[in-house]
């Protein structure tokens, strides 16, 4: 697939999603639908492949709630319908919330989302061979005038660095046109969302995928209800619920990854936790750890531990900095493990000796997963390459 193809597939889908948005919109009266869209997210965190019933069921009177507050929220009637189904129960309710679904335009229908099916449940065989790999790469420094975060000094030049390292053909051996890159204005919620669903539709078993984004993260005990957000471009950040209602919901970045992305080597990097930022920021939490390791073939790396702060120096974050030395000094050949392990003892030791202060990067996988050599070339073997 070229990159024209890429764009073009992202841009119809954040395109529909905005249709969809100002028709949604159009119907409500006064502002409800941040009301129902936080409601939806809150039962989103309580659903996945291993929910418990009793977690659907709670999940099921939520999203009454928010239909409650916007009776023409179509995910909502979408993933209501979903819940009925996971517990068997009222088949002709479920029918009604889908017929509903599809009538307000649901986005979560359209793309087909599903909390309870894993994209790669295990690992069913070995596979030897690189098939072709993916990048979506996003630092954001700057937000929207008047209404947005306020500034980070290097989160976009941490992104263009390690976009630069992917596409490096002696580290990353990334194609250049695979490697989707957002910084700033063009970070936007909607082209995030369709940038990685671009991603997970064009990813193959075989393949391999890198998400990297650098941005202020809303921690999970800032949200009454334990949401996580991420800041991008457009999020309104005047208030509480300005931001809740614009933020893009760290939920939805996991659930792509766990229930959409079938490639079986996945590995995703947040640097959401910036010192200095004037934002009460948080890196990512052990819930959203474990929601994006969530089935096989997963590793997720966190630039601090969640009540640390990520520190800069020189241009760049130490942690993005030490990745892309660490990636550079062994020309991309090292192991997933092996490169966490250089990472979180050198920048460690960096934070401590240069601010005297605490970093240190934390690392989940999934409990079944392959090794990743980020360096690997495309059709070349999975588990070494030649430097």
């Amino acid at each position: 697939m070229t990159r024209r193809q890429l764009i073009a597939l992202a841009a119809g889908a954040a395109g529909a999603s905005a249709i969809g948005h100002r028709r949604l919109r159009a119907q409500t009266l006064g502002d409800t639908v941040g009301a129902a869209r936080d409601l939806v997210y809150q039962a989103l965190e309580k659903l996945s492949a291993s929910a418990p019933p009793d977690q659907v069921q709670s999940a099921v009177r939520i999203l009454r709630n928010a239909l409650d507050q916007e009776p023409g929220f179509g995910d909502a009637h979408y993933y209501r319908h979903l819940c009925l189904k996971r517990l068997g129960i009222e088949p002709v309710l479920q029918r009604t919330h889908l017929e509903a679904a599809q009538r307000y335009e649901s986005e979560a229908l359209r793309d087909g989302r599903d909390p309870f099916v894993l994209a790669v449940p295990q690992i069913y065989e070995s596979l030897p061979v690189v098939g072709q790999k993916w990048a979506l790469v996003v630092g954001i420094s700057r937000f929207q005038p008047k209404i947005g975060a306020k500034p980070l000094r290097f989160a976009a030049n941490d992104a263009d660095a390690f976009a630069a390292a992917l596409r490096d053909p002696n580290v990353g051996r990334f194609p250049a046109d695979n490697v989707l890159h957002l910084t700033n204005e063009a970070a936007t919620s909607g082209a995030i969302k369709a940038r990685l669903n671009t991603i997970a539709r064009a990813a193959k078993p075989e393949d391999v995928v890198v998400v990297y984004i650098s941005t202020h993260g809303s921690p999970r005990s800032a949200d009454l209800k334990q949401v996580s957000y991420l800041y991008t471009y457009d999020t309104d950040a005047t208030g509480v619920d300005e931001l809740f209602g614009t933020a893009l919901p760290m939920v939805e970045i996991s659930s792509i990854i766990s229930t959409r992305c079938r490639a079986q080597r996945t590995v995703a990097i947040f640097d959401t936790c910036h010192s200095g930022s004037g934002v009460d920021s948080r890196a990512l939490s052990p819930e959203d750890m474990n929601r994006l390791r969530d089935g096989a073939g997963r590793y997720v790396l966190s630039s601090c531990e969640p009540d640390q702060l990520s520190y800069e120096d020189r241009g760049h974050g130490f942690f993005t900095a030490s990745l892309i030395e660490q990636l550079r000094a062994r020309q991309g050949c090292v192991r997933m493990k092996d490169l966490f392990a250089a990472v979180q003892t050198d920048v460690s030791s960096r934070v401590r000796e240069r601010v005297m202060r605490e970093q240190r990067p934390v690392m989940a996988s999934s409990d079944n997963s392959s090794e990743i050599i980020l360096g690997a070339a495309v059709g070349g073997a999975s588990d070494a390459c030649t430097a």
